[in-house]
């Protein structure tokens, strides 16, 4: 049977086109608007080998193939839930990049690193950022300088800070804390940051801290090195904000 209607597909959006071909992603350099061909024969491989080498026309188009493959191959390191959101915004970040003409060959792992980071800012999506510079080959202060070439001198990217309470909920679970505990957590978060005790303070730090001082006031103990090793955030970080954090914060507990 041959059916004479319209193609079924969905007309209202770019993005969202079944069965009449793929839809535009950010993940590849071209946008996903290339000719997939068969290489199970011998002249389709042939084929195949050629139409990815008409691909890659331009120094841009070189750049963008390296830098999204660093970039996608970190993310699915991370194991995050949400990769798929995550790698269209760091191929958002990293074509105005290229496009902008900052990236170089010899610093492209470095934009790579602070696209990472910089997309899951701007998600609010917690990642490991010491695995990010280690798979990329990064330094902190390489990291650093990318970020602010990206935030302040190019203006293209607006980030936010992570919630310490999102933190929260995601430490916990990798401390194996009960929710009684990250329940005390976030509201000792919430009250540092009305009595401006725990402002202008590392998201990470702030969290894994207040599921330390959470810990041992619902008698779930947890020292700072274990506290340390689950979550990421060094003793340094979590010695200094459990500090701030019982100098500044009243918390009230009825046990």
């Amino acid at each position: 049977l041959v059916d004479l209607g319209r193609e079924w597909r969905s007309f209202d959006s770019s993005t969202n086109r079944e069965r009449a071909e793929t839809p535009n992603t950010l993940k590849v350099h071209d946008m996903g608007l290339h000719t997939e061909i068969d290489g199970t024969t011998w002249v389709g491989r042939r084929l195949a080998e050629l139409n990815n080498l008409s691909r890659v026309v331009s120094s841009d188009d070189r750049k963008m193939v390296k830098a999204l493959k660093l970039a996608n191959d970190v993310i699915n390191r991370l194991q995050t839930p949400t990769a798929a959101k995550l790698k269209e915004e760091v191929g958002l970040i990293l074509r105005k990049l290229v496009k902008s003409g900052v990236v170089g060959k010899r610093r492209l792992n470095s934009y790579v690193a602070a696209a990472v980071v910089a997309a899951a800012e701007n998600l609010n999506v917690p990642i490991d950022q010491r695995f990010v510079l280690s798979y990329c080959g990064v330094t902190v202060s390489e990291l650093w300088e990318a970020m602010m070439k990206i935030r302040r001198d190019l203006g293209i990217v607006k980030s936010r800070t992570y919630d310490p309470r999102t933190l929260v909920i995601t430490l916990s679970h990798k401390a194996g804390l009960p929710t009684q505990v990250e329940t005390l957590a976030i509201r000792i978060v919430e009250a540092g940051r009305e009595s401006g005790a725990l402002l202008s303070k590392g998201p990470q730090g702030v969290a894994a801290a207040a599921l330390y001082v959470a810990s041992i006031l619902m008698d779930f103990r947890r020292t700072q090195t274990a506290i340390s090793r689950s979550t990421g955030v060094s003793e340094v970080t979590i010695r200094n904000r459990y500090k701030d954090i019982i100098d500044g914060v009243l918390v009230e507990v009825n046990l």
